[in-house]
């Protein structure tokens, strides 16, 4: 693994990659709980050791009110510029060892922005497949396939399946407050249970898929 070229971003942009866990919202340092088995297959989930997730130290539970779930907030805020992005998808594809088109794959936080994942963090981000190895696809050939195949399982879930779980894990966290910004799938997917800003991260970090499983089985929570 090239690592070096890493670190010396890590440095640069005065980053933490948090190589043994992820820090969570409550300050506290350590693996995000990891259940026993995941809900899907390997390949649609990143490698812990090197994408374990980390979330932004300037987010927590006592502050959501006035960030991720504020109508007034945008992801925008706080995304890092293409230029940083572009260069860590480089670099995680390396790591990863995929070496087909770079529009096959998202630059994916694990826990996202409207999530309070850290925006720049390495540990945070790897280059997450739009289709499968079997069916390489761009974001709009995966969209279009969905949109045409609706009921189709021969292509495993990605990176457009995880962007319905992100949003729908923003509005279990943002249900209690008042007045809170919902994503835009919350009339399709309306949120019914309140969790903790740490909860929604564990499930971004360990098994987002068996989120979205309970999504498609009569949008049942993700607790």
């Amino acid at each position: 693994m090239r690592l070096l070229p890493l670190l010396i971003c890590l440095v640069l942009c005065g980053l933490s990659a948090a190589p043994h866990g992820a820090v969570f919202s409550n300050g506290t340092t350590g693996h995000a709980r990891v259940p026993q088995s995941k809900a899907g297959p390997t390949e649609i989930y990143p490698d812990s050791s090197r994408t374990p997730g980390a979330p932004n130290p300037k987010i927590s539970q006592d502050n959501i009110a006035a960030n991720i779930c504020n109508r007034g907030w945008t992801t925008a805020s706080v995304r890092p510029s293409t230029t940083l992005t572009n260069r860590i998808k480089t670099q995680t594809m390396e790591t990863y060892g995929f070496t087909d088109s770079r529009t096959h794959y998202e630059l994916d936080h694990l826990i996202s922005l409207q999530n309070g994942g850290c925006p720049a963090c390495v540990a945070n981000l790897w280059p997450e497949a739009y289709g499968d190895v079997r069916h390489p696809m761009t974001q709009n050939q995966r969209a279009a396939s969905n949109r045409n195949n609706p009921d189709a399982d021969e292509v495993l879930p990605g990176a457009l399946e995880k962007d319905m779980v992100e949003s729908h894990v923003h509005d279990e966290i943002c249900f209690d407050v008042p007045d809170a910004k919902m994503s835009s799938l919350h009339k399709k997917f309306p949120p019914t249970v309140s969790i903790s800003l740490r909860r929604g991260q564990e499930i971004l970090s360990t098994d987002w898929y068996a989120c979205y499983l309970n999504m498609m089985n009569h949008n049942k929570p993700c607790e």
